[in-house]
């Protein structure tokens, strides 16, 4: 799975069925052709795999089948999805245990939410954000998925205004605070795990999530839980390169107009420098002198987010 991610796959969706597991030799000529078969032999699976694949995007739009690929043998896929399903409850909770194990490592060295939080996106390979008190304390984009943790940054205020109630603050004594809440905006997957009331740790990816990261999920809010009764740590985005640089104090100032622009069209030049009204390579000027002078890019995820937020709070004004 984490391989064929690559390749935008479709995941099953999370239902009872069966997944059938073929070679990809049977599909070479047309995907149709293979999917007629199917049909015409009465197999109804929830999901299709191909075996001895490569890794390339299935043209599926003419079936709602999810189709996923492989370059594992056919034998060996088999195989392995038999062992999983065997003992899909003992390998989760061993998952689990090893994650919480991590996580709290990753606390012990850094008492900060982002470093168990990277520390998770790294294993799963999903972007993990943690929002408390009306806040976002970390942002961890998921290898090649900076873009995707901008676009969770810039919804992330809608979020508040019209998320559960964990966005929200409000009081869930009572409530099932374990609780999975799935949702699909601007193309992105939402997953949100609550740690405390006004507080949650959100998984973010352009594909839909497995039972595996609802696991992930529970298993971070447990560390984070301990973590959020410490005072707020700065905000951490692990694997950055540069150093935490302050935005510009002048609201007047054509330099941070095109950094909020920038930072506002997630990371896009040109869309920024039509709201503007200026040319793309004004913008692209602004922004090499911002890096240099300043150390900020707005089109990296962390840098965004930290000017998006200051514009939010009023500073600068």
């Amino acid at each position: 799975m984490v391989r064929t991610r690559a390749a935008a796959p479709r995941l099953p969706a999370a239902v009872d069925g069966e997944l059938l597991v073929a070679d990809a030799s049977l599909a070479e000529t047309s995907l149709d052709a293979f999917l007629a078969v199917l049909i015409d032999a009465q197999l109804r699976p929830c999901a299709v795999l191909f075996g001895s694949a490569e890794l390339r995007a299935w043209d599926t739009t003419a079936t709602d089948l999810p189709v996923l690929a492989s370059e594992r043998s056919v034998g060996w896929l088999a195989d392995s999805a038999v062992a999983y399903l065997d003992d899909e409850r003992g390998r989760l909770e061993r998952f689990a245990a090893d994650l919480r194990l991590a996580a709290a490592e990753a606390a012990l060295a850094d008492p900060s939410v982002g470093a168990p939080s990277g520390l998770v996106a790294a294993r799963i390979r999903r972007g993990v954000a943690v929002s408390a008190d009306g806040e976002l304390r970390a942002v961890s984009p998921r290898p090649a998925g900076r873009a995707l943790a901008a676009r969770f940054a810039a919804m992330h205020a809608r979020l508040l205004a019209g998320g559960p109630a964990s966005m929200r603050g409000e009081d869930r004594s009572g409530a099932d605070l374990r609780a999975v809440t799935r949702q699909a905006r601007d193309g992105l997957w939402l997953l949100e795990q609550p740690i405390r009331p006004g507080a949650s740790v959100w998984l973010f990816d352009d594909l839909p999530f497995a039972r595996l990261d609802e696991v992930a999920a529970e298993a971070l809010a447990i560390t984070l839980r301990a973590l959020l009764r410490r005072p707020p740590a700065p905000l951490s985005a692990p694997g950055s390169r540069s150093p935490a640089a302050s935005p510009p104090s002048r609201s007047d100032d054509p330099l941070l107009r095109t950094l909020l622009a920038v930072a506002g069209t997630n990371g896009r030049v040109a869309p920024a420098a039509r709201l503007l009204g200026v040319h793309r390579n004004t913008v692209l000027y602004r922004l090499r002198r911002a890096r240099a002078e300043q150390g900020i890019d707005p089109r990296r995820p962390e840098d965004a987010l930290r000017l998006l937020r200051e514009a939010r709070r009023g500073q600068p004004r």
